[in-house]
């Protein structure tokens, strides 16, 4: 996920060339249900799990603390969801067995991975119960940035609606805006912008969206944030 440096001069005219013929994005009629969930009404109460600050602390001296211990229906949850065992899993968070935040010893969370496989039943259980929407999993994303990059339209409208951050960088750096971009999925290009997303926002390595579908060759992408207002003038250049 690590992208290299800014667009050559080649990127830049390519860039311009689509900037001449680039067509606007399309619209989307606004999802009620999705925008009704972020008003639901209180969210069940959460399973006790590790204070955060006490598994972090645990996990940076694990020879002095050892992992944080997990009760039995959160390894069972954890394992659920990383076999894609998804019935199984949403049984433990709907009982009220496993707890929404449980986390195994290197950083594992049921939300990123119902987010990556599209498990929207899933997700909303747990963000039902408290589940902390901008976690970096074990694998470097977020739950929003797992959901963008592989194409998770639905997920990324409901995690955006509960509150995840758009602007929050993953373990490489990207904003989901920027995942979209790299993995070419421009409907949710199209779903980011609509859920005002900045289309000039910056990665740690200070290159937009744009820039990150130029490297990655993503010619749709590339249209389509240009289309939005993307500055391709200043690509690789800021």
């Amino acid at each position: 996920m690590i992208v290299g440096a800014g667009p050559s001069s080649a990127w830049r005219l390519l860039l311009l060339g689509l900037l001449a013929g680039a067509a606007a994005a399309s619209a989307e009629e606004a999802d009620p249900a999705l925008a009704g969930f972020a008003r639901a009404g209180a969210p069940a109460p959460r399973v006790g799990a590790p204070d955060r600050l006490e598994w972090e602390r645990r996990l940076r001296a694990p020879t002095s603390f050892g992992p944080p211990p997990l009760r039995d229906a959160d390894a069972r949850l954890l394992a659920a969801v990383r076999a894609a065992r998804w019935g199984e899993a949403l049984q433990l968070v709907k009982s009220g067995q496993a707890a929404a935040n449980a986390r195994d010893d290197i950083g594992g969370n049921a939300l990123v991975h119902a987010a990556r496989a599209g498990q929207d039943e899933l997700a909303r259980e747990l963000v039902r119960r408290g589940a902390a929407l901008d976690l970096v999993n074990d694998d470097g994303f977020t739950a929003l940035g797992a959901a963008a990059f592989h194409g998770r339209r639905s997920m990324v409208r409901l995690l955006v609606h509960a509150g995840a951050e758009l602007e929050r960088h993953d373990a490489s750096g990207q904003t989901a805006l920027h995942l979209a971009a790299m993995a070419g999925q421009v409907e949710v290009i199209d779903d980011l912008l609509r859920l005002h997303a900045d289309v000039e926002m910056l990665n740690r390595r200070r290159e937009t969206a744009l820039d990150v579908a130029a490297v990655a060759g993503q010619q749709g992408a590339m249209a389509r944030l240009i289309a939005a207002g993307a500055d391709a003038s200043n690509a690789g250049a800021r």
